[in-house]
């Protein structure tokens, strides 16, 4: 009898473990699948003054990271003033659309993580509880990091390269700077300077006539060197570098001093290919010294519009008064003998 009881409590003891046990694992949630793709937003622009740090690409920057760190792809865009990406949140077709922080803010329907730097939140869709509970460990794990604080002084803080002392940096990109120039053979800082006079270092800076990203390069030469993304700094930069590059190459049959022919590839970097040889051919014809580009300024530019040099083709693409493209190669000439004192 008491055999027949023991066996009756163990069998019991087994059911109850099994039920609990069935019970456990029938109530776990499955574990969320990370897309190997994600889709950003960077909606920034309403936040003031972003000339004076460099927000946008901070926020690019935190994105590719967050992204990294998790095993993914992502591709980021920019709105523009005044449009908003919320409703493509909600309607899935992006995944994380990045906002201005404040008091305000008021935004129904979709998950709001912990404030980044007291600028901006990150906003998910409504159903993805795991993924902001992800982002936001994410979050606070990225302040308490030993790159945080470096990280965000070289994007935050102003940099003016007339008045800065010696420094470690010039911008976020040095690192890109160096290995895309030393791999052209470009001396970084020329890179440095023509992208600081062209953007100053803002991964969203666009000209009135259409030229995008650091490089500030136009469309279709952007694609010429496979610049798919014109935020995407390291495509700018190594496209950057390649066209210097070229352009070095092309006056080495103009001029064999090394800083004269820097003005020369600023020069055509500037205002073409096509308008500093027709600047050259007018040099030739006239007898001018082509080997210093002051003798362009002073000599050849003045006769830029003769209207006979146009009918006898030696300028082919009309009359130029190079007067912007003379003013950008002084400048840039500056700002590149300025980062070499104070970044060697």
């Amino acid at each position: 009898m008491i055999r027949k009881e023991t066996v009756c409590l163990i069998a019991a003891a087994a059911l109850i473990a099994g039920v609990a046990l069935i019970a456990r694992f029938a109530h776990r949630p499955e574990p969320r699948v990370k897309p190997e793709h994600i889709r950003g937003v960077l909606e920034l622009a309403p936040l003031a003054d972003t000339s004076r740090a460099l927000i946008i690409g901070y926020h690019y920057h935190l994105l590719k990271r967050f992204a990294a760190d998790n095993g993914q792809d992502i591709d980021i865009c920019l709105t523009e003033r005044n449009s908003s990406y919320l409703d493509s949140l909600r309607a899935g077709v992006v995944d994380i659309v990045v906002v201005p922080w404040g008091d305000s803010l008021a935004v129904d329907s979709v998950l709001t993580s912990v404030p980044v730097d007291s600028m901006s939140v990150w906003l998910m869709r409504h159903d993805e509880h795991a993924g902001m509970h992800e982002l936001n460990e994410w979050i606070d794990a990225w302040h308490a990091s030993a790159e945080y604080a470096p990280t965000r002084e070289v994007f935050l803080r102003r940099f003016n390269p007339y008045r800065s002392r010696p420094r470690a940096y010039i911008s976020p990109y040095d690192s890109l700077i160096r290995l895309h120039a030393d791999s052209v053979g470009v001396d970084w800082h020329l890179l440095a300077a023509v992208m600081y006079q062209e953007s100053r270092f803002h991964i969203e800076a666009r000209s009135s006539r259409g030229a995008m990203g650091l490089m500030q390069m136009m469309p279709k030469t952007a694609r010429n060197y496979g610049v798919t993304d014109p935020l995407d700094p390291e495509m700018n930069i190594r496209a950057g570098a390649l066209s210097l590059a070229s352009l070095l190459k092309r006056y080495y049959r103009v001029t064999d001093d090394r800083t004269e022919r820097y003005k020369y590839a600023l020069a055509g970097y500037n205002a073409g290919i096509g308008r500093i040889d027709d600047v050259i051919s007018l040099a030739r014809h006239l007898g001018v010294d082509t080997n210093a580009w002051d003798n362009i300024v002073n000599q050849v530019l003045p006769q830029m519009g003769d209207e006979s040099f146009v009918e006898n083709e030696i300028v082919k693409l009309g009359p130029f008064r190079g007067t912007e493209t003379c003013v950008y190669v002084e400048r840039t000439m500056e700002v590149f003998n300025h980062l070499y004192r104070i970044c060697p």
